[in-house]
């Protein structure tokens, strides 16, 4: 899935400046937190550190440089890749492999569940991507669900957040072509 329909879909989710007490990524603009924007700043990705000024051709340039580029999206294939971009986005790296574990081992395939982007995850998520793009894609969408339950469950008060959480995984589910219960 190309980039540019990934960057799309995320963008129309990660709307402009919030900043929301009970969110706990504190205040974001087009989904990028401060202290994403403070890196990129400091990587020389953008010219300034004010979140709320931040642009949307700012906010691509770094979901590229830092959510795109560094993980090869591209590589495992549509839907794959626009699904596993968008939860890198909304849960950071680390949950979004955490989650693809998940959805590896209910696949069937052997894959430690440490949220760690490693060489096993990685070759685990490919051949699964290509073997069957459509079952994994899914698994994640349904782990993905599951993994917002675990929040509400741990922080009830999150529970406010649940039926936009629930829409954009409806909405990427139809994005893909998937259909998920």
């Amino acid at each position: 899935m190309s980039w540019e329909r990934a960057i799309a879909f995320t963008l129309r989710w990660e709307g402009g400046y919030v900043n929301n007490p009970a969110d706990r990524g504190g205040p974001t603009n087009r989904g990028i937190t401060q202290g994403t924007l403070s890196a990129a700043y400091a990587s020389g990705i953008v010219k300034h550190n004010n979140i709320k000024a931040l642009t949307k051709s700012e906010a691509m340039a770094i979901y590229n440089v830092r959510y795109w580029a560094p993980y090869d999206w591209g590589r495992y294939g549509e839907p794959v890749d626009m699904i596993m971009f968008d939860m890198a986005v909304n849960h950071g790296m680390g949950n979004a492999a955490r989650i693809a574990q998940r959805a590896c081992a209910s696949l069937g395939a052997f894959v430690v569940i440490d949220g760690k982007w490693g060489p096993k995850t990685r070759e685990t998520l490919y051949t699964l991507a290509w073997k069957n793009g459509l079952a994994l894609s899914k698994m994640l969408l349904v782990k993905r669900l599951n993994f917002y339950d675990a929040i509400i469950a741990a922080r009830p008060n999150q529970k406010r957040f649940r039926n936009g959480w629930r829409n954009r995984t409806f909405a990427l589910a139809k994005a893909c072509g998937v259909r998920i219960a």
